[in-house]
């Protein structure tokens, strides 16, 4: 068989769906397609609204600000009903973008699978644990401000 251009560009057009393929189930394997998106309004502030939030309840978001920068984190509600905000990475692993998933009271690293109980995580992290991501709660409001969300911006560059 002799190789032409046309046959050139379908082997890379298919080993680029293959990839992509591969992206697509990486992500939804991981969680990262259930990600709510929120921006900031014109002050730099996201709100949330906790009223939904039961206990043991972890929900996952994607920041995104006009300037494309892009953090990931999570909100969870402890059994205490502590409202817990941490980054959707760790310190150890923060290249391999796997974050975190829940179950109950505990949050799981899916990279190396340790467990953090879900009411620790607003304390200091450690090496498989979420970064905590310092926030405010006024009664069902939890308030986040873009310079305290783009300090982790360096975790998903």
């Amino acid at each position: 068989m002799k190789l032409t251009p046309k046959v050139g560009i379908l082997a890379v057009l298919g080993f680029l769906g293959i990839f992509l393929g591969i992206e697509l189930a990486m992500d939804v394997w991981f969680g990262q397609a259930s990600l709510e998106l929120v921006k900031p309004d014109q002050q730099g502030v996201v709100r949330i609204d906790l009223r939904d939030f039961e206990p043991l309840d972890v929900r996952f978001y994607r920041f995104l600000n006009a300037g494309n920068q892009e953090v990931e984190f999570l909100v969870g509600r402890d059994e205490n009903g502590v409202v817990q905000v941490g980054f959707n990475t760790s310190e150890n692993h923060s290249k391999t973008r796997r974050g975190f998933s829940a179950q109950g009271e505990w949050v799981i690293d899916n990279k190396c699978e340790t467990t953090t109980r879900l009411s620790e995580v607003n304390q200091s992290s450690g090496l498989c644990r979420p970064i905590p991501l310092a926030h405010e709660v006024h009664g069902d409001e939890l308030i986040l401000r873009e310079p305290d969300l783009l300090a982790g911006w360096r975790y998903f560059r």
